[in-house]
């Protein structure tokens, strides 16, 4: 998938810094009664003996967190639950296991999906979350860990599917596009085909966030919305019968995101994806919600390199 009010994180952030600023000054207090350095205070720390606490970058250890940021509407990667607080979805659950590897708390900042990148670049946030596809152009930008087998497919009314199965049977048809997805690329690219076939080009909406491209699908204003297959199919079947997910016309792999600096953390979090395999529970994730064969045999930095 896919990628902005960024001022909407501004107090957050101050919030964070003010907190930032009382740890630190707290560990100086500690220091000037004799309880010694920077390691003592990290020993100290809630999560000082998770296997991994060590790997983190000094600052995250003394956080005590990662920031995540994310885009919750997305199933089954992230999503609200019915209290409309609480985030649920594959995700979610590996960065619970996560928390348990590393000895910190991962917390996720709902943004636009194109907000993530830029987002990141800025040191808003440490890593993201969000079903983001890796890809060359994306890594000149960010660096991945790669977590989950994927790929973009054609999302349809019950009434277009016969129809609309392929990106050659889009030309001349309306079609919805998340903001700063694989997806936008994906159609500009078919349109081109399309002229070059003699065949109108595909006449693209985009939308802010997945829900409204969804809803754009329901209420007949596009005729089709190119969206990642494996969150597509679980929209598709929870329409009672409304809308179909075609079959995926690429391959791709989602990544969990990292600023371009972020080495020491990147590889903290691929050790730590190597720790839930071995132990079982990234498999048991993706088997909760039916997604075992998406699963990957390892976590390689921008595994894609096309």
């Amino acid at each position: 998938m896919a990628l902005s009010a960024l001022t909407a994180r501004k107090p957050i952030l101050a919030t964070a810094a003010l907190a930032a600023a009382l740890a630190l000054a707290g560990c100086a207090g500690t220091a000037d009664a004799g309880s010694g350095s920077t390691a003592a205070a990290t020993e100290a720390a809630p999560g000082a003996k998770a296997p991994l606490f060590a790997e983190l970058p000094e600052d995250i250890q003394k956080a005590g967190k990662i920031n995540v940021a994310s885009n919750v509407e997305y199933p089954p990667f992230e999503s609200f639950d019915t209290d409309g607080t609480t985030i649920v979805g594959i995700d979610r659950d590996i960065a619970d296991e996560l928390e348990k590897q590393l000895g910190v708390t991962l917390e996720f900042n709902n943004i636009a999906f194109d907000a993530i990148i830029p987002g990141l670049a800025a040191d808003r946030y440490d890593m993201a979350m969000s079903a983001m596809s890796d890809t060359v152009e994306r890594q000149k930008q960010v660096d991945f860990v790669d977590y989950f087998s994927a790929g973009g497919g054609i999302m349809t009314s019950t009434a277009n599917a016969a129809s609309l199965k392929t990106l050659d049977d889009l030309c001349g048809k309306s079609v919805g596009i998340v903001k700063g997805t694989t997806e936008d690329a994906d159609a500009a690219e078919q349109s081109e085909k399309c002229k070059t076939a003699g065949k109108d080009p595909l006449q693209t909406t985009i939308y802010a966030g997945q829900n409204q491209a969804v809803l754009a699908v329901q209420s007949g204003r596009v005729d089709a919305f190119l969206v990642d297959s494996t969150s597509g199919s679980v929209i598709a079947a929870e329409s009672k019968g409304q809308l179909v997910q075609g079959p995926r016309y690429q391959d791709l792999a989602f990544g969990i995101v990292f600023p371009k600096d972020s080495d020491q953390l990147t590889a903290a979090v691929q050790k730590a994806m190597g720790a839930l395999k071995a132990d079982g529970s990234y498999e048991k994730i993706l088997a909760k919600y039916d997604m075992a064969d998406h699963a990957m045999k390892d976590f390689p930095v921008n595994g894609v390199k096309k």
